[in-house]
């Protein structure tokens, strides 16, 4: 095959390219949300939430002791002081609780066990309790039906957290959009390898793939595609059949052997080769099959 050296279709302004380049994705849909797909909670961190978020029960749904100490009801603490200490029955109106531990039915205010006076069958307390005091009312943190997390929110550690104290134990997240990665190169070679001058380490997938991946999509490999029009355009092809995005690694310059540009032009539409910007220049901008390349 006579190879033929390529020339840039247009040098065309980063601002205008970008511009270009983000209407062509919207007219082609590619600028809509995801579709949503399950997750549960715990491996949700990172994930954007496809639909809002709401409290299916309170937290805490209980009354619960916030405090270890004496539940009792705050009523009958009334006239407690230093010089004139109330007494209060165990079991009838004073009752244990540790921190945590759901409140008694009818109780309305725990009093700290360092304020407590213990005898064999009752407390004494030197001043009165107000009510709800040291306890946590149900809803403290969350309510039931209470919103917690928006659509479209990225998911933080506390963000789990409080779905999963909301009671969710999966939601729905936007599927990540795969990203394939073709290096291409005759020269270039696998981290390992046993290597010879002219060769060339092939790690730019390796940090694209990561940059997907902090991004929030998925990253999907190829293998090294050497200089052959033929083997670029069936991985072009299949990555296609794979991903949402082909992201085709050099063969993008003036290069006798760059045989990009040619590839996209034959498969698809090439919609601007060449952006004013260094490093970059020989950016290629393309769809295939109405995916982005």
């Amino acid at each position: 095959m006579e190879l033929k050296r390529e020339i840039y279709l247009e040098t065309t302004p980063l601002n205008e390219a970008i511009e270009k380049w983000l209407r062509r994705l919207e007219s082609q849909g590619f600028l809509k949300a995801f579709p949503g797909e399950k997750v549960i909670v715990s491996e949700s961190i990172g994930r954007i939430t496809a639909e809002p978020v709401t409290a299916r029960l309170s937290s805490p749904f209980y009354h619960s002791s916030a405090m270890d100490g004496y539940a009792v009801k705050y009523q009958e603490t009334f006239g407690a002081s230093e010089t004139s200490p109330k007494k209060l029955k165990l079991a009838e109106q004073a009752v244990y609780v540790d921190t945590g531990d759901p409140m008694p039915d009818g109780f309305n205010a725990v009093i700290m066990i360092e304020d407590v006076n213990v005898h064999e069958d009752h407390i004494e307390i030197t001043e009165p309790a107000t009510p709800w005091q040291n306890v946590r009312v149900i809803g403290e943190d969350i309510v039931a039906t209470e919103l917690i997390l928006p659509e479209n929110h990225k998911i933080r550690p506390v963000d789990a957290a409080a779905m999963l104290a909301g009671g969710h134990v999966d939601i729905s997240v936007r599927k990540k959009p795969k990203v394939v990665i073709i290096p291409t190169g005759t020269e270039i070679v696998e981290p390992g390898s046993n290597f010879k001058k002219g060769d060339i380490i092939e790690y730019n997938s390796r940090m694209l793939g990561g940059l997907v991946s902090e991004w929030g999509g998925e990253p999907v490999r190829f293998r090294i595609i050497p200089d052959n029009i033929d083997a670029l355009k069936d991985a072009i092809l299949e990555a296609h059949k794979v991903g949402d995005m082909i992201v085709v690694n050099a063969g993008a310059s003036a290069g006798s052997e760059d045989f990009t540009s040619r590839t996209i032009s034959e498969t698809g539409e090439v919609i601007l080769h060449g952006v004013s910007i260094k490093p970059g220049k020989p950016v290629i901008l393309g769809m295939v099959k109405n995916k982005p390349v």
